[in-house]
């Protein structure tokens, strides 16, 4: 049943413009990626199957860590179980679409599923197949486990074939595989038309893609001197509009859904969640980014009076019990912030657990605690302006943005605490696809405007993208970097020989995401795990086909 000859020829991964990659000394235990690949031009069934698929919960038949820098326990966390599923299906043509998206939270003590777009078909032999990209993701964390899930439709009960083989996670890889008891009862799915209506305008508002091998410089993407091939989920390029994309390596081939695979953020939600927000807050609430966190922030008093929102967001807010880089981040008060599941606990630690070493706006200390007390701040904020308890940052702000981009219902579910109050991370937490990433790079890059019209506070956004009399924001661990509204820059302006600084802005995510949004409205991105940010000779290679001086 299970196959298994998994060379860097057969993965043909140097054409798709990744390096080769060693087949792993467990790759018997794991099926090929073609197991789970639908056919090129897949057959609809006759009937509609939109219906309710059923997982049963089981223990993984094959189970090898291959990486626990935390040394998680494979016991007391149940790793090798894998939790029960129950999604509503919608069927358009040979895509089944899942209705609810994002983390489904359950009862397992560590693992929550994502179940992403797949495709439904007839065999040549007349069964009815259906194979779903899927993802475990780790509870109260970011770490996406991608797999897949395939099965026959035709009995009442099946068995779901399930494995995991690929993961954006730094600390934690696994390879995983199970035979899980199943089943599918077809039935009407309430508002089918209008999920398959919003996927439909989801899928036409992509930008065009091409392979990335079609590009003369592709080998210096993604290379490998500046990126493990081995820790590559996926990366591409914008240029002139169309989207060239990579292949998405896993250790079994190929996945076979890249365009739905599931995206951590990281750090890039402290771009995207809350640098976006703040300037749509202050857009619409001119004066945001100057409120008072002790005024918004339980938790937060007495030397927090003359820290603005503006000064979390950026990082200099004044706290901080060391300023080395990433000293406080990587430290275990730090630690005991990212566990603690409960609103209470996460702002007690966030407010309380650093000291106030300077002056708000003096010094960049780097701490995603800071991005969380935006978040919290931004909250209350809103919810002062709308005179209501219920007002979200997420619903309220950045949905609405997120309708008109039409990005995939993915970006909605941001991670939150598992309290009432139910507050977002606001600094990482996260999920998209690299469709989504393209089009709200995109839409900063236009200036923060759809069809015209300013979403954005504008002056916010130029200091974020370095735009104007740059360079903005404080020294940001050297001296050749700024921090600013959640971006970072970088001044590439010696290294590119060109005759000024040339300040580029970049998102940047745990373990190795990187976003590089190019003077010349081009984009250029990788998601990896080996804890590598470079992209300077890839940038290099950019700047010989697209100026970016």
């Amino acid at each position: 049943m299970k196959i298994r000859s998994l060379s860097p020829v057969a993965l043909g991964l140097s054409a798709l413009g990744l390096a080769l990659v060693p087949t792993p000394a467990h790759a018997d235990d794991l099926w090929s990626t073609s197991h789970f690949a639908p056919p090129a031009d897949p057959q609809v069934p006759a009937d509609d199957h939109s219906g309710v698929l059923r997982v049963e919960s089981g223990k993984a038949d094959h189970f090898d860590i291959n990486t626990n820098l935390f040394r998680m326990r494979r016991a007391s966390l149940d790793l090798d179980t894998i939790p029960p599923l129950e999604i509503a299906l919608v069927q358009d043509g040979a895509r089944m679409i899942p209705v609810q998206r994002g983390p489904i939270r359950g009862s397992h003590i560590h693992w929550e599923w994502i179940v992403q777009p797949g495709t439904i078909w007839e065999t040549d032999g007349g069964e009815t197949r259906l194979s779903l990209p899927v993802a475990l993701t780790e509870r109260n964390a970011n770490c996406v486990h991608n797999g897949l899930l395939t099965l026959t439709l035709d009995e009442p009960q099946t068995t779901a074939d399930f494995q995991i083989a690929s993961e954006t996670c730094a600390y934690f890889k696994v390879d995983m595989t199970a035979q899980l008891d199943a089943s599918f009862d077809m039935q009407a799915v309430p508002d089918a038309e209008v999920i398959t209506r919003a996927d439909l305008r989801e899928r036409t508002a992509r930008l065009p893609t091409r392979p990335i091998s079609e590009l003369p410089f592709r080998d210096q993407l993604a290379s490998s001197s500046e990126v493990e091939p081995e820790a590559i989920t996926g990366f591409g390029i914008v240029l002139d509009g169309t989207h060239y994309v990579s292949a998405c390596p896993t250790r079994a081939g190929l996945y076979p859904f890249c365009d739905e695979m599931v995206l951590p953020s990281y750090s890039w939600a402290k771009s995207i969640f809350a640098g976006i927000a703040a300037m749509r807050m202050e857009k619409l609430y001119p004066g945001t980014r100057n409120l008072s966190i002790q005024t918004y922030v339980g938790g937060c008093e007495d030397d927090w009076a003359d820290v603005a929102i503006e000064d979390t967001l950026n990082m200099t807010s004044g706290h901080y019990n060391d300023r080395g880089h990433e000293v406080d981040e990587g430290g275990e008060l730090m630690r005991r912030f990212f566990l603690a599941e409960a609103h209470p606990d996460k702002i007690l630690l966030a407010c309380r657990a650093f000291s106030r070493r300077t002056d708000p706006g003096e010094r960049f200390v780097y701490r995603t605690a800071d991005t969380y007390i935006t978040g919290t701040a931004l909250t209350a904020a809103l919810r002062t302006e709308k005179q209501s308890v219920e007002a979200d940052l997420q619903r309220d702000i950045l949905d609405p943005l997120w309708a008109q981009l039409s990005l995939s219902p993915l970006v909605s579910q941001t991670r939150r605490t598992y309290d009432e109050s139910a507050i977002p991370f606001a600094g990482w937490g996260l999920y998209l696809t690299r469709g989504d990433l393209v089009r709200i790079t995109a839409f900063l890059q236009r200036g923060g405007q759809i069809d015209g019209e300013d979403f954005l506070d504008t002056a916010m956004l130029a200091e974020a993208l370095q735009q104007g009399a740059a360079p903005f924001g404080l020294e940001a661990v050297s001296s050749d970097q700024r921090y600013r509204h959640g971006f970072w820059a970088w001044n590439a302006g010696e290294y590119l020989g060109c005759p000024t600084e040339q300040w580029i802005p970049l998102m940047s995510g745990y373990g190795g995401l990187t976003a590089a949004l190019l003077p010349s409205g081009d984009l250029y991105y990788y998601v990896s795990d080996g804890f590598a940010y470079r992209s300077a000779k890839a940038i290099a290679a950019i700047h010989q086909v697209s100026a970016q001086c």
